[in-house]
């Protein structure tokens, strides 16, 4: 077979299998034409057919992907009498939608195949492969959808199987499939044959029997040697697990003992701060008591200056006072003894009065001084602080300070 009748073939299968696609791809491109689309020229024919096998392909590309599911066959023809073969019908996906990239058979995983409604009495679907095999037991058109199903989707597709007697009843109209035989030798052939049928059913039930036991113990070990791999990357896993959570553990350890120093060390330095200011604080507060002693001590000073010169003030009054006392005592003598001398008969009295008078004025003069004589016999070591204080109260001293002070002070201004 040439090149071109291969593909002659292809198309003239894909036109019988995609009519109404073929009809609608016609339409669309007389369509097209009609409007003018590809102008008036001479290339016209050529547009339109290019335009009709694009539209096909693309049609036919859309059903394909939507459908991709295929089995090779798609429609058995068994004839009972001649013992035809086992049917085989095997799946596959669409190769013009995997050439096109539009499905990636690896990425399809987990298939499961399940058919609705089930075919033929003899006919069996393996759920793994997809794989219909068996010899058909009742005659007649038997239509099922079979369904792939896989992890993120599943594909459909219709499969046929039509069964019959013998060739010739292919052109029998409408016979009757349930018709009882006409003669006993169809009858006993008939009953052998169901009978084959049911030994080859039964054998064929044990082996595929074995055979699935046999996958399913080797599925159940092989799950038993998954579930022991599992179990054993779940302990490394977890081991890793615990040993990074450990170092990040110690890590945290190691930062809060490092934290913790620094902040013992923090709280040593403050701690230093603390005394050093403090330090600085009393030595200021030392100082500034230092100076306001200071200064009190100048203002005292100041102030029994003060005093001092008020006392040697008064003290020269006094003596001013005392001089002029003895000057009005002494001509106020000298006046009555010129009144004694012009009165002759009272001299005496007069001598006497003004005797009494004279005693009086210098005890009067005598009781003034008495204080200022009497300073000078004070012991004042042996005196207490208590009277230091009232002495130095009378004349007019402070009274501030120490014993000491205070002697001195009394000393000074005697």
């Amino acid at each position: 077979m040439t090149p071109t009748e291969k593909y002659y073939r292809i198309t003239i299968e894909l036109i019988r299998e995609y009519t109404a696609l073929f009809v609608l791809s016609l339409v669309i491109s007389f369509y097209l034409d009609y409007t003018d689309f590809f102008g008036k020229n001479s290339l016209e024919i050529y547009f339109v057919t290019l335009s009709l096998i694009v539209i096909f392909g693309i049609l036919v590309t859309a059903q394909k992907y939507r459908y991709p599911l295929r089995y090779s066959p798609k429609h058995v023809f068994f004839v009972k009498d001649r013992n035809d073969n086992i049917i085989k019908m095997e799946p596959y996906l669409d190769p013009w939608i995997i050439q096109l990239g539009l499905i990636n058979p690896k990425e399809i995983i987990n298939i499961r195949y399940s058919m609705y409604p089930d075919l033929d009495l003899g006919l069996d679907l393996d759920p793994n492969t997809g794989v219909i095999t068996g010899y058909p037991m009742e005659i007649g058109n038997h239509v099922s959808e079979v369904k792939m199903k896989f992890l993120g989707g599943s594909y459909s597709t219709m499969v046929r199987v039509e069964a019959v007697d013998t060739l010739k009843e292919k052109m029998i109209h409408q016979r009757d499939e349930f018709a009882p035989p006409r003669t006993v030798a169809q009858l006993l052939i008939r009953e052998e044959d169901l009978l084959k049928r049911e030994q080859d059913l039964d054998f064929d039930m044990a082996k595929r029997q074995e055979l699935l036991e046999e996958e399913y113990r080797s599925k159940e070990k092989s799950l038993a040697e998954l579930i022991s791999i599992e179990k054993e990357k779940f302990r490394n896993e977890l081991a890793t697990i615990k040993k990074d959570y450990e170092n990040k553990l110690k890590q945290k350890d190691s930062e809060y003992s490092s934290l913790k120093t620094d902040m013992q060390a923090k709280l040593k330095s403050l701690e230093n701060d603390r005394d050093q200011k403090v330090n600085e604080i009393k030595a200021q507060m030392e100082d500034k008591i230092k100076n306001l002693k200071e200064s009190k001590d100048l203002e005292i000073d100041k102030i029994e200056a003060e005093m001092t010169e008020a006392l040697q003030d008064k003290e020269r009054e006094f003596v001013e006072f005392e001089r002029e006392g003895k000057q009005r005592f002494e001509e106020k003598e000298k006046e009555l003894q010129e009144r004694f001398k012009d009165v002759e008969n009272p001299k005496d009295e007069v001598e006497v009065v003004g005797d009494e008078s004279l005693k009086e004025l210098k005890e009067d003069s005598k009781g003034e001084h008495v204080e200022e004589l009497d300073d000078k016999e004070y012991d004042y070591v042996s005196m207490t602080k208590a009277e230091l204080v009232e002495l130095a109260k009378k004349r007019g001293l402070s009274v501030t300070g120490s014993k000491k002070t205070l002697i001195a002070r009394l000393e000074k201004h005697n």
